[in-house]
């Protein structure tokens, strides 16, 4: 096994979360998300969103927000386009890509019958032997589709990690701006991005201190539950793919509701594995089902949003990030460094950059 050698350490990216997200959404720039100036990625049309990796939370979080402004929409990944049969059917395709080069993606984008936009950081990558810039290569002629970057220029020195922090939050923060700034405004001042700065300041603190308050040892789990739903699969995807991607734990995800339909039979043969438990309100299945599984299992860990006053994105928003500070906590109990975790080379070098037919 080789650890990964171009990463940065657990400590140095958690560190700089704050910093990082407060140079996108700098007040004195004023340049928050490219989406502000292109209202017609809003327009009232069934939109299709293509993601996968850390980008697949983004696209949850952007699908939130579009049906809350009624708009049909759904997320799926690369390989999905290529088998999907009512294509026609959606005129708007959004694709979330850090860096833009996931195999299928410039096919999708070129090929798609609608609008396509492509949603990305701003840098150039050299490898082996291409260079890509700004959604296509090289040798490649101009892309046939609209370009959107989260970043204004002022995160230079990207994130050096092997799962995605900021290139998750970053995008997420500036839809976040938009559900701030709503139907009425058609631009952020620069004291409402400070007062979103504020406030994110706040929910990050929070969020570390409510894992740092977590007296359990994930040193010997090999399976985590999470109980989830439709309003949590943003936050839940975090945590599934961090975890997964960096080889921490196992994860297995379930609806609420299914679970109580015999999904509850992985706990009950794995009584001590952790639950975690998501919500944002406590409803009637969750005033059910959340005192049982307390009664009948040891290690049930509830996060919330109950303590924060605001809109489901907000809300969302902080779960996310408490999602980031207990994969943390997980790779640290367990000895794993989350962001610089050991890989085979011989399946990397041979599947993730794998350019061939999807």
């Amino acid at each position: 096994m080789i650890k990964h050698t171009r990463t940065e350490s657990t400590a140095i990216n958690f560190a700089k979360i704050e910093e990082r997200l407060f140079q996108i959404n700098d007040p004195k720039l004023l340049t928050n998300f490219e989406f502000s100036s292109h209202n017609y990625l809003f327009r009232n049309v069934p939109t299709l969103i293509v993601a996968t990796g850390g980008s697949k939370a983004v696209a949850f979080y952007l699908k939130m927000f579009l049906e809350s402004r009624e708009t049909l929409c759904e997320v799926i990944e690369p390989r999905d386009y290529f088998y999907k049969k009512n294509i026609n059917q959606f005129k708007n395709l959004i694709v979330f890509s850090n860096s833009g080069q996931s195999n299928g993606l410039l096919e999708i984008l070129r090929s798609f019958p609608g609008s396509s936009y492509l949603i990305t950081s701003e840098y150039v990558q050299e490898e082996e032997d291409y260079t890509y810039k700004a959604g296509y290569f090289a040798n490649e002629p101009a892309p046939l589709f609209d370009i959107l970057y989260w970043s204004n220029g002022q995160y230079k020195k990207r994130e050096k990690s092997f799962i995605s922090i900021i290139p998750t939050l970053a995008p997420m923060l500036m839809i976040l701006d938009l559900s701030v700034l709503g139907l009425k405004k058609e631009a952020l001042s620069s004291e409402d991005l400070r007062k979103i700065n504020d406030k994110l300041k706040q929910l990050l603190k929070r969020s570390e201190e409510r894992v740092n308050r977590i007296n359990f040892n994930f040193k010997d789990t090999n399976l985590i539950q999470v109980l989830s739903g439709y309003d949590t699969t943003c936050s839940t995807s975090i945590l599934e793919s961090n975890m997964v991607e960096t080889g921490t734990s196992s994860v297995v995800v379930h609806d609420k509701g299914s679970y109580c339909h015999g999904r509850s039979n992985l706990l009950f043969q794995n009584s001590e594995s952790p639950i975690i438990y998501l919500t944002h309100q406590m409803k009637g299945l969750d005033n059910e089902l959340l005192p049982i599984l307390v009664q009948e299992y040891p290690n049930i860990f509830l996060f919330h949003t109950l303590d924060e006053d605001a809109n489901i994105f907000w809300k969302e928003y902080y779960l996310a990030l408490q999602m980031y500070f207990l994969s943390r906590k997980i790779a640290d109990d367990k000895g794993i460094d989350l962001t610089m975790p050991e890989y085979n080379p011989k399946v990397i070098k041979k599947l993730y950059h794998y350019q061939g037919e999807m």
